[in-house]
């Protein structure tokens, strides 16, 4: 091959190296939220987040995790009081309790309904 053949492969190489580099973080937001920078960027810890929601509710923290509803996130923390499993979203970034719902009894701790097999 020539070397003006070689320089023009290496020049569409590197452009398409950047299409698909500038394309992979638009991949990533479709996908969903990226929990890593979530807690990252959140102002609050999860111990805290867990803390509020016990304390709002008065029960014990089950488990934990995060909720994007309609582009909002919220630290999600599910607590049970009394035999019922309570849903509790925290801002991450004020740590104030935004939203408590019963939640669903018979989903397990990744939010699926469990199946007979």
């Amino acid at each position: 091959m020539t070397r003006t053949k070689l320089l023009t492969l290496a020049t569409a190489g590197v452009v398409a190296a950047g299409m698909l580099g500038a394309a992979a973080p638009a991949f990533a937001r479709d996908r969903g939220t990226n929990d890593a920078a979530i807690i990252a960027n959140a102002k609050i810890t999860m111990a805290q987040a867990i803390a509020a929601a016990e304390q709002q509710t008065g029960g014990k923290a089950v488990g934990s995790g995060i909720e994007d509803q309609d582009g909002a996130v919220f630290l999600e923390v599910q607590v049970l009081k009394d035999n019922r499993r309570q849903k509790v979203l925290v801002d991450p970034q004020s740590g104030q309790v935004v939203k408590t719902v019963m939640a669903d009894n018979d989903e397990n701790e990744n939010g699926h309904e469990n199946e007979d097999e």
